[in-house]
């Protein structure tokens, strides 16, 4: 285990606002948060096994006597969530962690690593934080909360599942599902790549029928058609590369998921979209399972989707998540909130937002009604669509700075 208190090095601020803000961490948000007050603390950065990790400890008069364990999105760095999280959790005084999950960038294409090791890395790195916390503090942590966004979120639900006494709760943000019997990203992405071209008419040859059959097609693939504004983004940013790389860690002996990176594929993605994957999925069912969510859960667990997902739609992954905890008779440890007309990256807002509006607020407000809700017994919402934020946060002052107006 490495020593943390040898390794760590002292900042006047422990914030975006000292120590400046990482690209995985802007390219997530709309806007990043209001920084009111320096937090000053000590960080420490460095390799736990194979991931990378960062931990931050505010100054003992400024700590609050939790941690909360930051898990990281997609396959982005230890610091993606420094703006969407990190900057509230530490104004609010919570020591702060998050790695790397073993496997940033293109780490995935290699077949020999592994999803399992998100889970893995987490583990050890809530060990080593809550360690760290004792020592630097001279006590433990009177709290431990984990918290995470999109395939954080994953590893939010997973962590309550198979570890639960490692944590007193946690927050799940537009968490994918990971499980071989329910739609899954190797499931909904091909419908996407099929029919999105045709529904564009991209080579000009689409009948009004076949573009009515592509629609019909990528709505019951879970995409809401109030967000068609923003499937041309999606499609650029996340559904070719999705596919691709998650495709050819979980079924790498598929031939086109086996070849290199193509940027060819973002103007033809047929060679993605033909994936057979009702074919495949006996291929794909033993390392599927082996990261998949059980809806077992004995802490409370507070998760926040958008109706207008066009990554991991709310009825596939939300929806689905939400009757697997039902199915497990776990369901009075959760609460399931659609926010209305939120998408899965508040970071492509700045391209356009329509009438989209940014989960961020509302994920800063589910940290706050769960500390309520662990700590001081009172329940958070009923589960169900959640339009205004006001409504949602109640009279608390939220870090996030977003006007009211935005978010109408």
């Amino acid at each position: 285990m490495p020593d943390i208190l040898r390794d760590l090095v002292v900042y006047p601020d422990l914030t975006t606002q000292g120590l400046g803000a990482h690209p995985d961490a802007q390219a997530i948000v709309y806007r990043a948060p209001r920084v009111s007050d320096a937090v000053p603390g000590a960080q420490w950065l460095g390799q736990i096994g194979r991931s990378r990790a960062v931990i931050r400890l505010p100054a003992e008069h400024k700590w609050n006597g939790r941690l909360l364990i930051g898990a990281t999105p997609a396959v982005r760095s230890e610091f993606s969530l420094d703006l969407m999280l990190g900057d509230a959790a530490l104004q609010r005084g919570y020591a702060y962690a998050a790695c790397d999950k073993a496997t940033p960038q293109l780490t995935l294409r290699d077949p020999n690593r592994q999803m399992t090791e998100w889970a893995d890395s987490y583990e050890a790195l809530t060990e080593l934080a809550q360690s760290a916390v004792e020592k630097f503090y001279r006590q433990p942590a009177r709290r431990t909360y984990i918290s995470g966004v999109s395939n954080g979120g994953y590893i939010t639900r997973i962590m309550l599942e198979r570890k639960p006494a490692l944590f007193d709760g946690g927050v799940d943000c537009e968490g994918v599902l990971w499980h071989p019997d329910l739609p899954h990203l190797l499931t909904c992405l091909p419908v996407y790549l099929a029919a999105y071209p045709v529904y564009r008419n991209w080579r000009g040859s689409a009948s009004g029928n076949d573009r009515a059959e592509a629609l019909a097609q990528l709505h019951d693939a879970g995409l809401n058609p109030q967000s068609a504004q923003e499937w041309d983004q999606y499609f650029l940013h996340y559904w070719v590369i999705s596919l691709w790389l998650y495709g050819r860690n979980l079924d790498p002996s598929w031939a086109p998921f086996a070849r290199d990176w193509s940027n060819d594929w973002l103007q033809d993605p047929s060679a993605l979209a033909d994936y057979p994957w009702k074919e495949r999925s006996e291929q794909t069912r033993e390392r599927i399972s082996a990261i998949a969510n059980s809806g077992t859960i004995t802490k409370p667990l507070l998760s926040l989707a958008g109706s207008h997902d066009c990554l991991v739609p709310y009825r596939h992954h939300a929806q689905a998540y939400e009757r697997l905890v039902a199915d497990a008779g776990s369901a009075h440890w959760h609460r399931m909130y659609e926010m209305a007309r939120v998408n899965h990256v508040d970071g492509l807002l700045v391209q356009g937002t329509g009438t989209a509006q940014p989960m961020q607020p509302f994920y800063e407000a589910a940290l706050y009604h769960l500390e309520d809700w662990v700590e001081e017994g009172i329940s958070p919402p009923d589960s169900g669509l959640i339009t205004d934020i006001g409504d949602f946060a109640g009279e608390r002052r939220l870090f996030s700075q977003v006007g009211k107006e935005e978010l109408r």
